[in-house]
């Protein structure tokens, strides 16, 4: 009798050891990740085989991408555009969309507008009232008649004795033939401005070859990314001259915009690049958008060629392309790779073109995910340009 009581009592001591354990296992002891075994636990527990529960880790969600097309805005007046978004989301969430339009009913005179947003529930953006942040210079001045095409990002950027957290590069001219184009430079601290002009020129001039007759469009349709979120900057911007069109990129150190500090100029890779009836194609109207996770960069531009019908000057489609550069200044010798071509098929829009990639505050890829393109529609015929509104359009990124 004693010996079995003995034996019983041992065997509810071995039950409540047991119990300890899983009690330990519940508040966060115990578990596999904190359990390391060791040579000499090993030894002491000779008479017990250690058990290990492999973690298991759950799958990620897939990405919901959110219904695309949707009007962003619409004008307050007739005789109104919108166009050539551009387009930052900060750490908070909070969008500011930029763009071209004019401020006067059937007045062609570009001023750039800004309006601060926020994505809804239901994934679409709501914009505020538009606010114009950057207009066109006085009598005399090299952007006089039109400001057109913002890319703006964050950084640390001194001029005139003041640090400004904001730079936008923006195309000016003061031509009516959409001839010698150039790009200029502006600094604010907010993202709503006020943006101060950078001097009394242009940042990069251009000036039009009399000697030969052909169109020659200038520089201009800049997109500017960060590559240390203080002053150092790649500046992309289409070039058209004698030499035909294509896309450029600078390499600047802009953290003072009283002596900036220049590095290479290229012109970017054309390999891998189709037109629309898969011939060889070239690249302009571009923004720029880098994802740092995996040194890549995205572009959505115009496709080519345009249709023929009135007006025949803007694209019917436009497209994603992405590519690896070699390193941070060697940009002749990639080859493009295509993510989408979208057009009226999709949109519903006989013209989808001016196109400008949703980025966070220094130009690169964003948290969401997913690809956020914002794309200016209009319809054909001459009156077309009175048409001309903002959409947005969500892609998967590539695998």
């Amino acid at each position: 009798m004693k010996i079995r009581y003995i034996l019983v009592c041992l065997l509810c001591l071995a039950l409540l050891v047991t119990g300890c354990s899983k009690d330990g296992d519940e508040s966060g002891e115990g578990r596999t990740e904190h359990s390391h075994t060791t040579a000499s636990s090993t030894k002491n527990s000779s008479s017990t085989t250690a058990k290990t529960t492999a973690s298991t880790t759950a799958a990620p969600k897939p990405i919901v991408l959110p219904k695309s097309n949707n009007l962003q805005f619409d004008a307050s007046r007739e005789g109104t555009y919108n166009y050539c978004p551009a387009a930052m989301k900060l750490s908070d969430g909070t969008m500011y969309i930029y763009y071209c339009t004019n401020t006067e009913s059937y007045e062609v005179v570009d001023y750039i507008g800004c309006r601060k947003g926020a994505r809804k529930s239901d994934g679409t953006i709501e914009w505020g009232e538009e606010k114009i942040v950057l207009s066109p210079g006085g009598a005399g001045a090299w952007d006089a008649h039109h400001v057109c095409d913002p890319s703006v990002i964050a950084g640390s950027f001194a001029y005139g004795g003041e640090t400004y957290g904001y730079l936008m590069a923006y195309l000016g001219c003061t031509s009516y033939d959409n001839q010698e184009n150039k790009i200029g430079l502006a600094v604010a601290k907010s993202p709503e401005g006020p943006f101060v002009k950078v001097g009394d020129e242009p940042f990069i001039d251009f000036t039009v070859n009399p000697n030969v007759q052909v169109f020659q469009w200038g520089v201009g349709q800049p997109s500017l990314v960060s590559q240390d979120k203080q002053g150092k900057v790649w500046l992309f911007y289409t070039k058209g001259d004698v030499d035909g069109t294509r896309l450029m990129v600078d390499v600047w150190n802009l953290s003072d915009l009283d002596s900036p500090v220049g590095g290479t100029r290229q012109k970017l890779s054309e390999n891998g690049l189709k037109n629309l009836d898969g011939g060889n194609d070239f690249m302009n109207n571009a923004d720029l958008i880098y994802d740092t996770a995996n040194n890549r960069f995205y572009a959505s531009s115009d496709c080519h060629p345009n249709p023929t019908d009135t007006p025949n000057y803007i694209s019917a489609h436009f497209r994603v392309n992405y590519f690896t550069p070699a390193n941070s200044t060697s940009f002749g010798s990639f080859t493009w790779s295509t993510l989408k071509q979208v057009g009226p098929v999709i949109t519903e829009f006989v013209r989808n073109h001016n196109t400008g990639g949703l980025r966070d505050a220094y130009g690169h890829m964003t948290d969401d995910g997913y690809l956020t393109v914002f794309y200016t529609v209009s319809n054909t015929g001459n009156s077309s340009l009175w048409t001309y509104r903002i959409y947005d359009y969500y892609m998967e990124l590539p695998k």
